[in-house]
């Protein structure tokens, strides 16, 4: 199951815009799409995840990738004990914790929810590090009566900050 769609990291990836020496954080990995995605454009990604069987998953489909490191711990102490220059959060546990300990200079934080978005904006504002919000609405095509239509997915924020001004 793949948790972030292509098209909300794609935007993710443009706002981050990674730089091939710099270490990537994917706080909340789930299915390791967004580690995927952008492990080719860093340094190093570490894949932080919470659930012990999701790391398991995580460190089988990362194995002899020298570029990906699974730790199985929550973002708070992540931040706490690691350094990383850019962050997707897609895992929104103890957010508030995250943010104001977060060692990032840009990070994307993804949520389903608005009130998880609203609460990423107050924080990352307290900080002084709001950027923006932008809404990713993605619609799929399908068959239809040997046609083409379109389903609408839930919309997803993605809630950007800045801690280097």
């Amino acid at each position: 199951m793949k948790f972030t769609k292509d098209e909300v990291i794609g935007v993710a990836f443009s706002k981050l815009k990674p730089k091939g020496d710099e270490i990537f954080a994917d706080v909340g990995a789930g299915s390791g799409a967004v580690t995927e995605f952008f492990y080719p454009y860093v340094r190093k990604v570490y894949a932080v995840e919470i659930d012990k069987n999701i790391c398991e998953n995580l460190r089988e489909k990362f194995k002899g990738n020298g570029k990906v490191e699974v730790l199985n711990i929550d973002g708070k102490e992540f931040f706490e004990s690691y350094e990383c220059d850019i962050a997707f959060i897609g895992g929104t546990k103890s957010l508030e914790e995250m943010i104001e300990v977060c060692n990032a200079k840009k990070v994307v934080i993804s949520a389903a929810r608005v009130e998880v978005a609203v609460k990423a904006l107050e924080c990352l504002k307290k900080k002084k590090a709001f950027e923006e919000i932008v809404i990713v609405n993605i619609s799929k095509s399908y068959d239809l009566a040997g046609g083409t239509a379109f389903k609408n997915l839930n919309p997803v924020f993605l809630v950007v900050g800045c801690f280097t001004g």
